[in-house]
């Protein structure tokens, strides 16, 4: 098979010609029944979904596609289609696997559950000492073999036959792969690599260990954003190993591919794609600058990519094929594709690659290479500097030379939207979503002193698009949300920051001693107007049947959790109690008339943790104790209604029939925000509620100035705080200066983030290699996806990108130097199919594509009355 490379403009076209057949034709959600429930016929899928079966495809060991970002939504199996590809590749190369530490066991889960078997033919073999060695091969322990004294095999081009078979051969052969692949992927947990785990990863001197490997990457954005920090961390060294591996194809996995700034897609992409190697050849004499005799003489040879010349400095600067991939060229010596080689050698070393063809090139050219100066360039697809990145890519909050950024990052992503939204519970959007509490007179007063404070050590204002906001204004973050009395306040001491907020026990103890003056709604009044306003919100949001709610804080601490807690207590609500007796887990003793809360944070073991989520779920898996479900059938009733997270439970955990998600303050990155509405709003989540009942209210809590407050001249520093803190404020619609407090100061940070990740992530969609093949699929998406194509008419010389970003053509100037082409198009049937016909061309091409968003994929050319000759697959 030909494969045009990702640096050509012929490579989209080519790619949906290639992966046709794996359009999804998509169902028009507007005249669907959406009284239907799509949960209850939801059942296991017997083989994997086109879209999977194309992404395995594209990454198979004989394409030249390095890597690919699974874009793909939820519920779209984004793991299964990594283990698919793993698998496709998993006998020529090792497969290692990069995951959250949380994750790991959900990943290895999947080897059972992810259709691998039935698209196969199998055939079982006896056991003998002849044909030992080939199961050991194919990763099969000596325990199952000596079990079972068989063993399975596939056969290709056979007909699959998994579900003909009896159910002892198919338990028998998804415990086979299971096994096999558990044993032949190997799994690192990049949250918890210390320096030290890495050194032994990465020892000094030896070979690089993703060399000739497969890596795929769970989640990995988590990864990114922790290379992304200024001094990028222990896992730094990981990051560059893949990134320079050879014969290494890269597969990671995000539905949320920026989190934080935007330059995290540059790092991200740079990661896949891989460093650009471009060699520069400079020579010691030469009888005269012929660049059309030079360019004939490079590209005819077969593991030459791109040729530059720089005139001035009389040098060759030249790219080359991924290893063991030689050109292909056309009847009249055009260069067309790529194809792979097993048996093509690949030179290394520059400077003996240059060496080795150093006497073609002299002879045909009339130069005398210098080889000893030969050097070699690693460069960036995208810049990784926040600054040269900006400088690039961003203007304000807009994005500029977006075309440049989608010509650079072509064959790099695979976009695919999720799962059927009717699986999902439907958000209610109102104005409960954005409940702004006015701050109390004590609480602004305090918050003044705070903020006075915090900006003797801090920048006044930030950069949300570069700076780390991390330490941002913590302590009038915490003020904002519960003011502690000042008869109760410690003198200043600890520094605070968003992962370290100093104990104050004893201070909590004190307001749980005085419940009436402090934790009362009264008391709330003065002290805590959001957890006023939260807490009555839980009140009305449990209702008579208690219904399931979730609320995330950042803090566990006093100001956060801590005292939310307490306040409940003091107002209706008990804390949920499990025991464990001689062994044995039961509820502890509590009030069946009163709903009760659970933490789910770092601070509890985890064993009680994933009872308390389980429980709040009421579905428990086989290593939940009997002894406490008994416990809990033996009342009669649910009390656990309310759980409360922090950052642990913020990602990675499933919840179940949550009515109502409360985030007591705005977070400075918009995916922390999804993250935590994510574990609310979950495929078939709601399954056990009637239809109407299946819908998640997410109410944002932020403390602000009251009309009087914002205009106040008293206080303590009002005029010096309000002079510092009036900022644009965007969110609600408009851009005006506002005085604003910490809370809107920070969602207005998340909400710029969100508008610049949210247009970049477009552009992935966009430049997506899928992006046609399901354009029926997406069309419907907000904004509108137009997938990025260049004209019908490009050769396979033509290049989509320059080796260098700080050398390609800015949008302005590429697109001044487009030629564009006027067409009289006709409609036309061909056997009964539609086509759009160029009366002087003679060309077709698909009526669809050009429908939609103006695209002209060619499908043939008409070369007589009678004869159509076609080029895309139909």
């Amino acid at each position: 098979m030909d494969y045009v490379l990702p640096n050509r403009k012929a490579f989209a076209d080519s790619i949906t010609r290639i992966f046709l057949k794996y359009r999804k034709e998509d169902r028009d959600p507007l005249s669907e029944d959406k009284d239907v429930d799509l949960c209850l016929g939801q059942q296991t899928s017997k083989e994997l979904f086109p879209y999977q079966k194309l992404i395995r495809d594209y990454m198979m060991i004989e394409t030249p596609y390095r890597g690919i970002l699974l874009y793909h939504g939820l519920g779209s199996g984004k793991t299964c289609s990594s283990i698919a590809i793993g698998e496709s590749l998993v006998t020529k190369q090792r497969v290692v696997v990069m995951t959250p530490a949380s994750l790991a066991a959900n990943y290895r889960g999947e080897f059972a559950t992810c259709p691998l078997f039935y698209e196969q033919h199998w055939s079982s073999k006896q056991l003998t000492d002849d044909n030992r060695a080939e199961a050991i091969a194919l990763g099969i322990s000596q325990e199952f073999m000596e079990k079972h004294g068989k063993y399975y095999v596939t056969a290709m081009n056979k007909e699959a036959n998994f579900l003909k078979l009896p159910k002892t051969d198919q338990d028998m052969i998804r415990d086979q792969v299971t096994e096999s692949l558990t044993k032949r992927f190997e799994f690192i947990n990049y949250n918890g690599l210390s320096r030290a785990a890495v050194e032994k990863l990465l020892p000094e001197d030896a070979p690089n260990p993703f060399d000739d490997s497969v890596v795929i990457i769970d989640e990995v954005h988590n990864f990114i954003s922790r290379i992304a920090k200024k001094d990028g961390g222990a896992i730094t060294p990981v990051y560059n190993a893949i990134y320079r591996a050879k014969k290494c194809k890269v597969v990671v996995l995000s539905g949320t591919p920026i989190i934080n700034k935007p330059n995290e897609i540059a790092y991200l992409m740079n990661l896949i794609r891989g460093p650009i190697e471009r060699i520069t050849i400079p020579f010691k004499t030469m009888q005269g600058w012929d660049e059309a005799k030079m360019s004939a003489t490079l590209k005819a040879m077969r593991d030459v990519d791109t040729v530059e010349f720089n005139a001035v400095k009389k040098v060759v600067m030249v790219t080359r094929n991924p290893p063991q991939f030689s050109t292909v060229y056309n009847n009249t010596g055009e260069r067309v594709a790529v194809q792979y080689k097993k048996d093509m050698q690949f030179v290394p070393v520059p400077s003996d690659w240059v060496a080795s063809i150093k006497s073609k090139f002299d002879s045909d050219n009339g130069t005398d290479i210098a080889v000893e100066r030969v050097t070699f360039e690693e460069l960036e697809c995208l810049p990784t500097k926040m600054e040269e990145f900006s400088d690039q890519f961003l203007d304000g909050l807009s994005i500029k030379n977006p075309l440049l950024f989608q010509r650079r990052i072509q064959g790099l992503v695979s976009y695919f939207k999720g799962a059927d939204e009717r699986l999902l519970p439907r958000r209610v959007e109102d104005e409960k979503m954005m409940e702004k509490v006015p701050m109390s007179l004590e609480q602004f007063n305090r918050y003044l002193e705070t903020r006075n404070e915090e900006m003797k050590g801090n920048k006044p204002r930030v950069n949300p698009l570069a700076d780390d906001m991390k330490n941002f204004r913590v302590k009038s973050r915490l003020v904002s949300n519960f003011c502690i009395p000042k008869e109760l306040m410690k003198p200043e001491g600890e520094e605070e920051d968003e992962d370290h907020v100093p104990d104050k026990s004893d201070i909590l103890a004190r307001l749980k001693a005085e419940p009436e003056k402090y934790l009362s709604k009264k008391g709330l009044e003065i002290y805590g107007p959001k957890m006023l306003r939260l807490l009555n919100n839980l009140d009305i949001g449990e209702g008579a049947e208690w219904r399931n709610q979730f609320v995330y804080s950042q803090y566990r601490s006093l100001e956060g959790l801590g005292v939310l807690a307490a306040i409940l207590e003091a107002n209706g609500w008990q804390a949920y109690k499990i025991v464990n007796k001689n062994n044995q887990w039961v509820e502890g003793d509590m009030d069946s008339n009163k709903p009760a809360f659970a933490f789910y944070t770092g601070e509890e073991k985890e064993e009680e943790r994933e009872f308390f989520r389980q429980i709040f779920n009421n579905k428990y898996d086989s290593k939940f104790p009997e002894s406490l479900k008994t416990s809990i059938k033996a009342r009669g009733k649910k009390l656990l209604c309310l759980l409360m997270a922090s950052s642990s439970g913020a990602e990675g955990i499933t919840l179940l029939n949550v009515r109502n998600v409360h985030i007591m303050e705005p977070h400075w990155t918009p995916a922390r925000h999804d993250q935590v509405i994510g574990r609310a709003i979950r495929i078939c989540s709601h399954a056990s509620l009637p239809l109407e009942e299946r819908t998640v209210r997410v109410s944002f809590y932020l403390s602000v100035f009251s009309d009087k407050e914002a205009k106040s001249s008293e206080g303590a520093n009002v005029v010096r705080v309000r002079r510092a803190d009036t900022a644009k404020k965007r969110y609600e619609g408009s851009a005006v200066d506002v005085f604003m407090s910490t809370d809107e100061y920070l969602y207005e940070a998340s909400y710029e983030k969100d508008l610049v990740n949210k247009k970049i992530s477009v552009l992935l969609k966009q430049s997506a290699v899928d992006c046609e093949i399901h354009r029926k699929l997406h069309s419907r998406e907000k904004p509108v996806l137009s997938c990025m194509r260049f004209d019908s008419t490009v050769t396979g010389e033509d290049l989509a990108f320059k080796p260098s970003v700080k050398t390609d053509e800015t949008d302005s100037s590429y697109l001044r130097n487009m030629d564009r082409k006027h067409r009289r198009l006709q409609q036309v049937l061909v056997k009964g199919i539609k086509f759009l016909y160029d009366l002087d061309s003679q060309e077709l091409f698909y009526p669809s594509a050009f429908s939609d968003n103006q695209r002209l994929i060619r499908v043939g050319v008409r070369e007589s009355d009678t004869k159509i000759r076609y080029v895309l697959s139909w």
